[in-house]
């Protein structure tokens, strides 16, 4: 076990300094805090390394072998050394002196009890899901029959070009679904020179739990203050779908790190840009919605669906601005940043989507459903509606299912309903409507197959986990505004508000 412990922490090292270095070229995450920082670099070092190593695979033939990955490994370290050492640091100013620290000074520097409360309960529920995960192989259905073995075959072959996937005679379990993640077990594995029976990957999956709890976090932290974003995130950490489902922590799926992905991107694309870093900041949001187009077939659509999203809000926010004649408020993001930051961004999703048509056009299909071909073919109309009824049942039982869920989705609607006042300010309208995306391919996807209660009881959990960042904040923030009316007084505290 020790070994295995050893061996998962390197791997998610593996993954976390490059994308910690990497972090460090974009201003817009170089100035957070470190724990809010690495809810950014981990994804991001995913997406830098792995995808490299895809893109790499299958356009160059470079083998999946340790010299390749510790090569793509080091150069983000590398690039961001670089741009520390060129970038201008202003020396601290002469008055400053030591600070003076203590217990009661750093309660108060992270906001008060409650936030550090949160922090160590979430924490406690962090640990159990790693040892869970250090203590017993993989056990989940789809991780034993699709991601584990896909990782096997390409480890084995060293290419993403694995000619089981190429070769029409062997059957395989979603042989074209994107590798991204399978990948990356694969590169742990090299890296480490582990053995092939070896579950120690299993924490880059862990990885990604906290990895959301600190996005929940900081998108929550800008807009309702640290308290209300602390319980917001403490919420995520104690729903037991997010850490023992299937699609959870635990578990070896793809869809806690699309949920990363997604919601990352969504972040940095809607949130507010800094001052003349809207470029750098577009393509750190599109490295992590590239992520999303790799790690999952639906990826695809969230990522197109995130970029409409962000360009649509931009041009309607200066469509209104040139109506009225008057200049943007300096408190208000100005919509020509915005279009920038979200062309910027199309750059990573639109090369992601090429490489991976160009991989899974060399891959045929065994088992995987053609959305397309029913979309285009046209008889699936009549049936929509009947489908969509068939499948409701099975979503709600996924929804209210306590071992799953608890009490969650009582509470939401509650919550919202009871917090309204929050969705006045437009990020949180934006953000709601970034959480109805994986939602609505859900539905689309149940309204075109054939068998609707059988894909939405196998996936609908899933897509909610997808949407988990920008509905959390969202809940967060009426949470502020239910406690604002004095019924949690602790929690009004908004950042830069005055303590008493």
């Amino acid at each position: 076990m020790s070994v295995e412990l050893a061996t998962g922490l390197g791997g998610v090292a593996l993954f976390a300094a490059p994308g910690w270095a990497l972090s460090g070229c974009f201003p817009a995450l170089r100035r957070l805090s470190p724990l809010r920082r690495f809810a950014y670099a981990y994804p991001l070092g995913v997406v830098a390394v792995a995808g490299s190593l895809y893109a790499l695979s299958h356009l160059c033939g470079v083998p999946l072998r340790p010299p390749a990955v510790w090569t793509i490994c080091g150069l983000p370290i590398l690039a961001g050394a670089a741009a520390w050492v060129v970038r201008k640091r202003p020396p601290p100013p002469a008055s400053q002196g030591k600070a003076r620290w203590g217990v009661r000074r750093w309660v108060r520097r992270s906001g008060g009890p409650l936030p550090i409360a949160c922090a160590v309960l979430a924490a406690a529920a962090g640990l159990g899901v790693v040892a869970e995960a250090v203590s017993s192989p993989v056990t989940d259905w789809d991780g034993r029959m699709t991601w584990c073995v896909q990782a096997r075959y390409l480890r084995h072959a060293g290419t993403v070009d694995a000619g089981v996937l190429r070769d029409r005679r062997w059957w395989l379990s979603n042989p074209r679904y994107p590798l991204l993640l399978p990948v990356a077990q694969v590169a742990v594995l090299e890296a480490f020179v582990a053995d092939q029976d070896s579950h120690s990957f299993r924490l880059l999956y862990v990885a990604f739990f906290p990895a959301l709890l600190l996005l929940i976090y900081d998108g929550a932290r800008r807009s309702a203050g640290r308290s209300a974003a602390a319980t917001g995130a403490l919420l995520a950490a104690l729903i037991p779908f997010f850490s023992y489902g299937d699609g959870g922590a635990v578990s070896t799926y793809s869809d806690m790190p699309l949920a990363c992905f997604f919601g990352g991107g969504v972040l940095l694309l809607l949130g507010r840009t800094p001052r003349g870093a809207q470029a750098a900041t577009g393509i750190a949001a599109g490295l992590l919605l590239a992520g999303a187009v790799l790690a999952k077939e639906e990826g695809s659509l969230l990522a197109i669906f995130a970029l409409l999203l962000g360009g649509f809000l931009g041009a309607g926010r200066q469509r209104s601005v040139a109506q009225r004649g008057e200049p943007a408020s300096p408190r208000r993001q100005p919509p020509v940043r915005s279009l920038a930051a979200a062309a910027a961004a199309a750059v990573p999703v639109g090369l992601a989507l090429l490489l991976f048509a160009s991989w899974r056009a060399g891959v045929p299909s065994r088992q995987d459903v053609n959305y397309l071909g029913l979309l285009v073919d046209g008889r699936w109309w009549p049936g929509v509606l009947t489908h969509i009824g068939e499948s409701l049942p099975a979503l709600l039982h996924g929804m209210y299912n306590w071992q799953h869920w608890s009490l969650f989705w009582w509470m939401a609607p509650l919550l919202l309903l009871a917090g309204r006042r929050a969705l006045r300010r437009p990020l949180h309208r934006r953000l709601l409507a970034a959480a109805a995306g994986p939602p609505l391919v859900a539905v689309a996807a149940y309204a075109l197959y054939s068998r609707p209660v059988f894909l939405a009881v196998v996936s609908w959990e899933r897509f909610l986990l997808q949407a988990a960042v920008p509905l959390l904040i969202v809940l967060a923030a009426a949470l502020r505004d239910v406690a604002a009316r004095r019924l949690v007084p602790v929690l009004t505290r908004a950042p830069g508000e005055a303590r008493s």
